[in-house]
Parts: C-alpha cells; sequence; structure tokens
C-alpha cells in the first residue's frame, strides 16, 4: 500500500486527476448525503412525534390509574354490612375497632379489585386512629389466582400520608392524597392513593389503595409499544424502570433535571430528548415530568430504539457507494487519457534532470513541443549549460579557499548551528596531534582544553581569559558566528591561536620582575634601617642641613619599599605564587592592623583619621592578609590624595555582605575614571593627577585591591565626585553564606 501510494504521488498525472476525481466524488457524496440527510430528519421528525405521543400516553395512565384507585376506594370506604358473611359495615368496623370484621369486609373487595381491569389492584391497606395497620392485603406478583397473603401489622404513623388523613385535612384537591410509596415492611415501590374513612363528621381510618408500580410500568410498555420505561425521582435517581436486573439504565442528566423541575417545562409541548445507548444499542429517550395528584413528583423517561430512524441512511448507502464509485471510474479513465498526453514531455524534463544530479553532465532533454512545456525544455537546455559553467568555477573557488585555509598557521575549526565540528586546517591536526587520516573530535566541548589559570599573561581588565592548555600548547580560543548576507545562521567557526612562545616570554618577565624586586628589597631594607639610625642621632649629632638630607633619603626609601612591594605582590599574583586561605575571620583585626601601619604618615601631613567599626561584626569568608593589604593599599591611596581634612574607615553590614568603606576629603575622581582607576599603571591623565604627585606610585595598588578582593568572592568599587572626595569600597561575604560555591565548610585553602 505504501508503494502504490509512494507511486501515486510522485507521478504527476495522477496528482492532476487526482483532484477532478476527488472532487466529483464529493459532489456526488454531498448531493446524496443531502438527500439522505432530509429522509432521515423527516423519519426522526416522526420518530420524535410518535416518542411524545407515547410519552404522554405513560404519563396520562398515572392519572387514569389514580382516578381508577379513588373510585374503587370510594366504593370500600362507603361498604355497607354484608350478612352473607357477617361482615360489618367498613367504617363502622373502623369505630369500633372491629379487626376480624374490617378484615371480612374488605376481603371480596381486594378480590374484586384483583380482578378488575381498570383498578390493577395489589395491595389494599387499612390502618386505624393510632396510625398503625389493621389489614394489609397483598397480592404477590408471580400469583394466576386470586389468592393472596397478609402482612403482619406495622406503624404507618410516621408517614407522610397518616396525620392529613386521620385529622381530616383537605387541599385544594380534597382529602385524598396519592403519590409514590415504598413501604417499610416491602422494598416494592407503589403508586399509592389514600383516603380517610368517616363515620359522620368523625374520621375512623383510612384506607390505602396500592398498585406495584414495576407491574404498572410493564402494562404501559406493552401498550405503548415502548421498548423501556424510566422513573426518577425529583434528584435525577431511579425509582424504577422496565429494564432487567442485568440492564443498567442510563443516569439523567443535570441540564435535563433543571428544564423539566427547575424550570417548569410544560408536559405536552416540551418534551425532552437525547439519545442514550444501553446495553450496547442506541436509543432515544423522551423526558416529561411525572405528575401525581397535580404535584410533580418526579420523571418519567421513555425509551424507544432508533432503528427506525438509521433506517433511511442505511437504505441510502448502498446507492451511494455505487454512484461515487461509478463516477470515479469514469473520471479516472478519462483523467488519465487527457494527463498522458500532458506528463509525456515533462517525464522526459524529469528524465534528463536526475541524469544531470547523476553527474551526467551532457544530457539535455529531448522535446520537440510548441507549447509551454517546449519553451520550458528549451529553457530548462540552456540553464544546465550555465549551471555546468558555474560549477566549474565554484569549484575551482572552493580549492583556492581550501588551500588558502590549510595554509593559515592558526587552527580553524568549522561548526554547524548545533555545535559538531565539520572541518578542520592542517594547523589544528598539528596542535591536537592528529595524523591526516585520523578522524577529529565530534563536537568543540570534546576537545581536550584546560582553561589557564596560572601564569596568565596581560594587565588589569586586559588580562587574557580565553588561554587554554592544548597537551604542550597554549592556546587562545576565538569563536564567531558565519552568517549568510541575509543573516541567516551557517555555523561557527573557531580560531586557535597558538600563543605558546608568548606565554613563556610573560612568564619570563614575571619572574625577572620578580627576582629583581626580591633583589632590590635587600639593598632598600639596608638603607632604610640606616637612614632611621641616622634620624634618631645614634650615629653622632646631625646638622639640621644633613637631618633634612637623611629624612628625604628615609621618605623615598619607603617609597621604594612600597613601589617594590607591589610589584611583587603583582608577580606572584601572575605566576599563581601567592595563596589564599579563606576562612572564616573576625574582620576588626586585619583593618585596625592596617590603620596603625598608616597612622603615623596620615598624622604627618595633617590628616584626621576616624575609625567607625561597630563592637561586634559578623564573621566573613576571607584571608586576613589579604584584608589587611586591601585596607592598607586604599588607606594609603586616601593618604597620597589628600591635602587637607580627614580620612574615614568604617563597616557596613547589608543583607548580602558585609561593607567596608574608606572615605577622604580629596579631589576626587571623575566619573569616566572609575574603571580605569583599577587597572594596572593608571595614574591618571592631569597634572594634578596621579603621575605629577610627590608621591606618586606605580599604578598597582588599586589593582592589587581588585585582584584579591575577586579572590575572596567580594566587590570594589568607588564612589566620587570631583572637588568632593572620594570613597573606595569594598564587600565580603559572610561566614554563614550558603548561596555561594567557595563558602567552605572547613578551613580551605584555595591556589590561584
Amino acid at each position: 500500500m505504501r508503494r502504490l501510494i509512494k507511486e501515486l504521488q510522485s507521478q504527476l498525472k495522477y496528482q492532476i486527476i487526482g483532484p477532478f476525481l476527488v472532487l466529483a466524488v464529493l459532489v456526488a457524496i454531498v448531493g446524496l448525503s443531502i438527500v439522505a440527510f432530509f429522509l432521515a430528519r423527516q423519519q426522526q421528525d416522526r420518530f420524535d412525534n410518535e416518542l411524545a405521543a407515547a410519552t404522554r400516553t405513560v404519563n396520562d395512565t398515572f392519572f387514569v390509574q389514580e382516578q381508577a384507585n379513588l373510585s374503587f376506594l370510594r366504593e370500600v370506604a362507603f361498604a355497607q354490612r354484608n350478612d352473607s358473611i357477617n361482615a360489618p359495615a367498613v367504617a363502622e368496623a373502623f369505630a369500633s375497632d372491629d379487626r376480624d370484621g374490617l378484615r371480612r369486609a374488605l376481603d371480596p373487595f381486594f378480590r374484586q379489585g384483583i380482578q378488575r381491569i381498570d383498578v390493577r389492584l395489589d395491595r389494599l391497606i387499612a390502618f386505624g386512629r393510632d396510625g398503625r395497620t389493621i389489614a394489609d392485603f397483598e397480592r404477590l406478583p408471580e400469583a394466576t389466582n386470586n389468592e393472596y397473603i397478609t402482612h403482619a401489622s406495622s406503624d404507618l404513623s410516621s408517614a407522610w400520608f397518616t396525620s392529613l388523613v386521620l385529622q381530616g385535612k383537605a387541599d385544594e384537591r380534597g382529602d385524598k392524597y396519592a403519590g409514590l410509596i415504598q413501604f417499610s415492611n416491602t422494598q416494592t415501590v407503589y403508586l399509592a392513593t389514600i383516603t380517610p374513612v368517616r363515620q359522620g363528621e368523625e374520621v375512623v381510618g383510612g384506607l390505602i389503595v396500592a398498585n406495584r408500580l414495576d407491574k404498572l410500568l410493564n402494562e404501559m410498555l406493552k401498550q405503548a409499544r415502548l421498548d423501556g420505561i424510566i422513573l426518577y425521582d425529583k434528584d435525577g435517581a431511579t425509582i424504577a424502570s422496565t429494564f432487567s436486573s442485568l440492564v443498567r439504565p442510563p443516569s439523567l442528566r443535570s441540564d435535563v433535571v433543571t428544564k423539566l423541575i427547575e424550570k417548569n417545562a410544560d408536559l405536552y409541548g416540551q418534551s425532552l430528548f437525547t439519545v442514550e445507548t444501553i446495553d450496547g444499542k442506541e436509543y432515544q429517550l423522551a423526558y416529561v415530568p411525572l405528575t401525581i395528584r397535580g404535584s410533580r413528583v418526579g420523571i418519567l423517561a421513555t425509551v424507544r430504539a432508533r432503528e427506525e430512524v438509521l433506517l433511511s441512511w442505511n437504505n441510502i448507502s448502498p446507492l451511494l457507494a455505487v454512484v461515487t464509485l461509478g463516477l470515479g471510474l469514469t473520471i479516472a479513465v478519462i483523467g488519465l487519457w487527457v494527463t498522458q498526453r500532458i506528463t509525456r514531455p515533462l517525464e522526459e524534463l524529469a528524465e534528463t534532470a536526475r541524469a544531470i544530479v547523476d553527474g551526467d553532465l551532457q544530457r539535455r532533454a529531448r522535446v520537440s513541443s510548441q507549447n509551454e512545456i517546449g519553451e520550458l525544455a528549451r529553457h530548462f537546455n540552456r540553464m544546465t549549460d550555465s549551471l555546468v559553467e558555474l560549477i566549474a568555477k565554484v569549484r575551482a573557488e572552493a580549492r583556492q579557499r581550501a588551500a588558502i585555509v590549510e595554509s593559515i598557521t592558526d587552527g580553524i575549526i568549522f561548526t554547524d548551528v548545533q555545535g559538531e565540528i565539520r572541518s578542520i586546517n592542517r594547523a589544528t591536526r598539528r596542535l591536537l596531534g592528529l595524523a591526516e587520516d585520523a578522524s577529529f573530535p565530534k563536537r568543540l566541548s570534546d576537545l581536550p582544553l584546560t582553561p589557564l589559570t596560572e601564569g596568565v599573561p596581560g594587565f588589569g581588565d586586559q588580562r587574557a581569559h580565553d588561554l587554554y592548555s592544548l597537551g604542550n600548547y597554549i592556546i587562545r580560543l576565538s569563536v564567531a558566528e558565519v552568517r549568510e548576507d541575509n543573516g541567516h545562521l551557517l555555523g561557527y567557526v573557531a580560531i586557535l591561536q597558538d600563543l605558546t612562545k608568548e606565554v613563556m616570554v610573560d612568564r619570563a618577565k614575571t619572574n625577572f620582575i620578580g627576582t629583581i624586586s626580591h633583589e632590590l628589597r635587600t639593598p632598600l631594607t639596608v638603607i632604610r634601617g640606616n637612614a632611621d639610625l641616622l634620624a634618631r642621632g645614634l650615629a653622632g649629632p646631625l646638622a639640621d642641613e644633613q637631618k633634612s638630607f637623611v629624612e628625604a633619603i628615609r621618605l623615598q626609601a619607603n617609597n621604594m619599599t612600597t613601589l617594590i612591594s607591589n610589584a611583587i605582590t603583582i608577580a606572584n599574583l601572575d605566576s599563581g605564587t601567592l595563596r589564599s586561605v579563606i576562612e572564616p575571620i573576625d574582620v576588626q583585626p586585619p583593618i585596625e592592623d592596617a590603620i596603625w601601619q598608616v597612622r603615623g604618615p596620615i598624622k604627618a601631613k595633617g590628616l584626621q583619621l576616624e575609625v567607625e567599626l561597630p563592637k561586634k561584626l559578623p564573621k566573613v569568608l576571607a584571608d586576613a592578609e589579604h584584608v589587611r593589604t586591601i585596607t592598607l593599599q586604599l588607606l594609603d591611596n586616601a593618604r597620597r590624595y589628600t591635602d587637607t581634612g580627614r580620612i574615614t574607615v568604617c563597616a557596613i553590614p547589608q543583607r548580602d555582605a558585609l561593607r567596608i568603606e574608606v572615605s577622604d576629603t580629596g579631589r576626587g575622581i571623575p566619573h569616566h575614571l572609575h574603571e580605569q582607576i583599577f587597572e594596572r599603571f593608571f595614574r591618571g591623565e592631569g597634572v594634578n593627577e596621579g603621575i605629577n604627585s610627590s608621591e606618586r606610585g606605580i599604578g598597582l595598588g588599586l589593582a592589587i585591591c581588585k585582584q584579591l578582593i575577586e579572590r575572596l568572592g567580594g566587590t570594589i568599587g568607588v564612589e566620587s565626585t570631583p572637588g568632593q572626595g572620594s570613597t573606595f569600597f569594598f564587600t565580603l561575604r559572610y561566614a554563614d553564606d550558603t548561596t555561594t560555591p567557595e563558602k567552605p565548610a572547613t578551613r580551605m585553602e584555595s591556589a590561584a
């Protein structure tokens, strides 16, 4: 079947004839369906009318039965004495509480009621003024003669009708009552009619005439030619049905209850219909309110099979199939003959195109028609000639571009939009150590790249973050999108730039700076020490001019020591030898240690130093030496660029971190330099900036602060306005921070 469908879809002649064939069949189907629809609709209307009439007949039967019961009760209630059977009058037996006499008086009436077609008597009950039954006769369903049984006395005093009857109450319909009743000593539902028995004006008892509801429904079923009758109460629960115990009648839908009970639908004008499936067969149900003694006590549903309604469609279906098949065959034969003449030249074009695709570039279409198809064939042949020339040019350019890519010394990798590697050049194979015929990794993420973390070349924000170790090589990885002129994404190209030699040179430079700095610090220590001894007069008294020379030597030696210490720190950061011990610490000791070291120089410059540290600060995750270094650098930076005023150190607990601020009243920093001042060797850009300051550094202090605070997982920044001073701040994570991956459970040492 699949092969046939594929063949039909691949042939143009079938594609041409197919729509016309389908259209003709659809027209036939629609036309015949309309006829079938109207016939079925007519049949449905007739069916609905018959079912509605049958439903009204069944509902009327309840009223007729109620009237027959009332007539029978009048005969019994006013029955006089019967000497032939020694039976007293019914009312007299009630009044005198003659129970045996009452039973003898009721017996012939019960036997007569069983035989009467209009009464259909199944049960006759007499109850006294105390509400208990005096006589209770019942004919069993399976009895075929006048035999009956009697029930023991039972209490009816709690029944809804007992008090109304015994008190002689009457409403607009009189003092007789009727309804559906289920007595406590049986499980059978009855249609019951109740009347009081009077002697004079006094009510001396009551009589009940009852018809078995299931028996009554079955008799109605035969009379109305129905397939089923169902009685529901007001809430939609099933009271009785003519279906066998093995068949479950359908539940009453809530919308039917609403329309028939709550909206008080008209019994004769608005019967409701539904279609239900019962025991695997489709039936139509008609619903009307069930009225007894003028009151609606439930819902009556009549059931009839829908075979008659479906008969019209079943009769028209064979005709529809025959007409449709005949029309389809006729159109198919004519259509195939017409389309064959149209599609033969097109088949030649298709065969030619297939041959060219398979590599036969010399093949051309042989179509001599002078119509549009012939014109198409000639243009097709000319287009093929142009394509052959274009393919030759493209192949030549492709070979040239491939040679260029192969000759590039940097590794080049091309991936598709899903990230799968499609091609690599010779330099990439060299970096990966792959032979010419070896297969390359499937995805870019499969390359054995390890991020370079130690000895990374560069300065400040310009430090290279895209360097990786690839075997014995150190490479820079750059990835860019490859897009067409219209913006369509073709894939990605990755460049592997071999920077092994450059990194080695940078590392040698760093080692050289570190070595020279260490070597310079030794003689500077001697110079500083001797200058301090001379300044204190330990080598003899000095003249005033000599003291000024010694003090200049000491100050410049201290500056040189600071510069060399910063250079050593930068070298250690670049080489990866500076280690960080991140653990919960009290932040006050390292801050106070840094303040103690700069308190003298700050005081010597005539500045005020204010410390605002709360007595109890939460512990933070940090390296105490790093915190001391950062604070010392910020205080020294504030001292250098503040001529008058004060320097303030404060700690501010925030929601997520502890913020430490160093504020000064110096000249301030322009906003556009707030990011640049944290770069290495940046010292401002004007005559009043650090580049011309008498206490100028080499621009490494703030860069060191930034790298150290980033190691601790914090942030650093500046808030400043020219002429209004500056506030440098850094944040430290709390020791109980659980959201940061760097938080240690125990003492942790992390290498750079």
